[in-house]
């Protein structure tokens, strides 16, 4: 487990290095408004992205740690239906943001983007597929090579052309290389596969995965739809100045899933085989979750101004004092987390999606109150106001399983 650890933060630092700076490259060559339209369509494409997911890798993992026998037939089958629903997901996005206000070069720009979701979310499935036999350094390695070609081909576009056009085509270009890597890598790991398209087992795989995609989807709107309200309902200077400092709440919350990747496995075999053994482990990794988290929040908090000028320039110092709320939402996401992924390892996710489900909607509310008054602070106070309702929710429901 050690090594696996090792492994994730290994990739997960150079990931997190590469990407901080496309993001610092992006924010001062192309100025707050393009900075703000960028974060907007990266935003839209991670949250289609969880509906072509599903949450189907990780209930993958889940089901072939159980029976590694029918890996294969798993893969197989979740390649097929991912390549489905990656294509309606497309459309659907498109065809929803046609009919909002969006200016029409935002709206080329994000089809052009959108065609990255299909390469995407097929290359998690290959990643995640190492994981169900505790192959971790397979998920690093091409986690960070995708996003390592991605961060360095959008920073040489970016500093060649100044402009955000070739920056979201060079965003697909790596995400194509990147997946016909993590074919050939994983078909040389385990062995030859191709995508099959079995719709009854299609639909036995959606039924019975449908609690962790519910919750999956909730998740990414939670966190995701402050931006996409912020730009339909302020100006993309205003999306821009809360981007750069959510952008940094990103890179923090990164550690918390580098550790999930390593430990949901273990704790998914050791709820069914070892139950003491399960809730010791539990207890550590809640306090290493909550004394990281609580780390990082103090020290953004502390010199928010200070990493924000450093980082982005004066250009972008309205984005502190949206950063000192945030930072707070970071330590709380920490144990949410971690008492979220409990409550799936456990069987519970439809207790985990509702969870969501509740806190997307009021985040929804605060967000249509606060916005139009304080703008990106706002939408930082809705955050951390759901964040807090999540922990008190989920600390009464982690208790049944662990007691």
């Amino acid at each position: 487990m050690i090594k696996n650890t090792l492994f994730i933060f290994a990739g997960r630092a150079s990931n997190a290095v590469f990407l901080f700076l496309l993001t610092l490259v992006v924010s001062r060559q192309l100025g707050p408004a393009l900075f703000g339209v960028f974060s907007f369509l990266t935003t839209v494409v991670v949250a289609a992205n969880c509906f072509s997911n599903l949450g189907l890798d990780t209930w993958m993992v889940r089901e072939v740690t159980k029976t590694p026998s029918q890996g294969k037939q798993y893969l197989a089958n979740i390649l097929g239906l991912k390549i489905g629903t990656s294509v309606v997901t497309i459309a659907l996005v498109f065809l929803f943001f046609r009919t909002t206000a969006l200016p029409q070069t935002t709206l080329s720009l994000l089809w052009v983007l959108s065609i990255s979701l299909l390469f995407n979310t097929i290359s998690q499935t290959l990643w995640h597929y190492g994981n169900c036999f505790k192959e971790i350094f397979y998920h690093s390695v091409l986690w960070a090579a995708s996003n390592i070609t991605k961060a360095g081909l959008g920073i040489a576009l970016v500093l060649l052309f100044h402009e955000l056009e070739p920056l979201i085509w060079g965003v697909v270009v790596a995400e194509l290389i990147s997946l016909i890597l993590s074919y050939f890598v994983i078909r040389q790991k385990f062995g030859p596969f191709i995508p099959e398209f079995q719709f009854a087992v299609w639909k036995d795989f959606l039924v019975r995965s449908s609690p962790i995609a519910l919750g999956m989807i909730f998740s990414v709107l939670y966190f995701r739809l402050d931006i996409v309200m912020l730009q339909l309902m302020t100006e993309e200077r205003i999306v821009g100045f809360y981007s750069a400092s959510y952008k940094l709440f990103e890179v923090a919350v990164v550690l918390s899933h580098s550790f999930m990747l390593v430990l949901f496995p273990t704790l998914v075999e050791e709820y069914h085989s070892n139950r003491s053994q399960f809730k010791s482990r539990f207890k550590k990794a809640l306090a290493i979750f909550s004394l990281i988290g609580g780390g990082i929040a103090l020290v953004l908090w502390s010199f928010s101004h200070e990493v924000i000028k450093t980082i982005y320039g004066d250009k972008f110092l309205p984005s502190a004092d949206i950063l000192e709320v945030l930072s707070w939402a970071i330590l709380l996401f920490f144990v949410n987390f971690l008492l979220s992924n409990l409550l799936i390892a456990s069987g519970r996710e439809k207790i985990n999606a509702w969870n969501l489900v509740g806190a997307t909607v009021l985040n929804i509310v605060l967000n249509l109150i606060w916005i139009p008054k304080y703008e990106a602070v706002g939408a930082a106070w809705a955050t951390l106001f759901c964040e807090v309702g999540l922990i008190m929710a989920l600390s009464l429901q982690v208790r049944k399983v662990i007691r």
